[in-house]
């Protein structure tokens, strides 16, 4: 876990939290985020470190059990300690923090292998690896069909590159218009119009009469 520097979307992932409670912990102050300037038409990311991971995994647990001044003398604590030390000791309060790192460690290195399957198109558009798939079309897909379904649309993908596209969204959120949910063959099918001939224009497929 060294250096650790993840945005809140990725530090959602890692502790299977939700970004947006991520982020109000940021606004509320419980815990304090670097700020560095994203990609183009990305504005100004947060990035967490892994005190703030640490604690937030922690705060998991203490949350119905200390206020919120508590919790923030617990976290102010957990920046002070070196990243070699696992054991956490606020007053008479003592916290192994080993089961907790190695948690995060699994998470991150999940996250890393994630990554690691997904390659920038020319047009800048995350597809699967090897091939052209976007990997935010398939995640679309993931929440209107079934795997199975999506095999049978996309047949020259694998069951785990499918699940991989889907959790990949999960921590990489995409920004801007959705893709759809469901793929332009079933819902043609769904509209009873499978028997209607399709043609491919530059704009996409459009239905024309047999």
């Amino acid at each position: 876990m060294e250096a650790l520097s993840l945005t809140t979307s990725e530090a959602g992932y890692v502790l299977e939290r939700s970004n947006l409670s991520i982020n109000k912990a940021v606004d509320t102050g419980l815990i304090r985020a670097t700020l560095r300037q994203g990609p183009k038409g990305q504005g100004t990311l947060r990035l967490l470190g892994k005190a703030e991971l640490r604690f937030l995994k922690l705060a998991n647990i203490l949350d119905k059990e200390l206020t919120f001044f508590g919790q923030r003398k617990i976290y102010e604590a957990m920046r002070r300690l070196p990243d070699q030390e696992h054991f956490l000791r606020v007053g008479v309060l003592t916290v192994e923090l080993s089961p907790i790192d190695h948690a995060i460690d699994e998470r991150v290195s999940r996250l890393i292998d994630l990554k690691e399957r997904v390659e920038v198109s020319t047009v800048g558009e995350p597809v699967i690896l090897g091939t052209q798939i976007p990997v935010y079309l398939i995640a679309a897909l993931g929440k209107g069909e079934t795997i199975d379904e999506i095999l049978e649309d996309y047949p020259s993908l694998t069951r785990v590159q499918i699940e991989n596209a889907i959790e990949y969204a999960t921590a990489y959120p995409k920004k801007g218009r959705p893709y759809p949910n469901r793929s332009f063959k079933r819902m043609v099918a769904e509209l009873g119009l499978d028997q209607i001939e399709t043609k491919r224009t530059k704009g996409g497929p459009r239905l024309i009469s047999s």
